[in-house]
């Protein structure tokens, strides 16, 4: 498997932000070697014919390596959400409020709005914060997603712009 690259760095969170882009799901294995005992990962691709034990299998992976956090945009991607939570309902059932792994899922948005949500919305647990240094994108199968997300993860202040607008805050000479 490639190893994430590194493409900037979210000053917000304090958190590198990695870029990682496959052919296939079957592609994501073996160790990420990220430089964080814990991260939070951006899984983009269409999830319509990926069978459930491979979402499983993955999630594990993920979660074994650090994976503290976890958000889905493609088609079907409000399953590979819930086939992640119930990894962690049966694999971490004393999770509390403190060491619970959060997941999210983003149907309805762009995937510009599910860059910024992960990067400035999605966030660890109390218990992993202190300890989480990295965020993920993993875009699978599609050169175009894979070029957007690249460039957005590059240019977080165009990412910004394109998301949320302006800042009113810098018009000059409002009283």
């Amino acid at each position: 498997m490639p190893h994430p690259e590194l493409i900037g760095r979210n000053d917000v969170t304090e958190r590198d932000l990695f870029f990682l882009s496959l052919p296939s799901v079957l592609d994501v294995r073996g160790k990420l070697n990220l430089p964080s005992k814990y991260f939070g990962v951006l899984l983009v691709c269409d999830a319509r014919n990926l069978e459930d034990a491979l979402v499983v299998n993955l999630a594990r992976s993920l979660i074994a390596q650090g994976m503290r956090y976890f958000c889905s945009w493609g088609n079907d991607c409000e399953r590979v959400h819930d086939l992640l939570d119930s990894v962690i309902v049966e694999d971490h059932p004393d999770e509390t409020d403190e060491s619970v792994i959060i997941t999210m899922w983003y149907a309805h948005e762009s995937l510009d709005e599910a860059l910024w949500q992960f990067l400035y919305v999605a966030f660890p647990a109390n218990d992993y914060e202190k300890d989480c240094h990295a965020d993920l994108a993993i875009i699978v199968g599609n050169s175009e997603w894979t070029k957007q997300a690249k460039n957005r993860l590059s240019d977080l202040d165009e990412l910004n712009k394109t998301v949320v607008g302006e800042d009113d805050d810098d018009d000059e000479g409002a009283e």
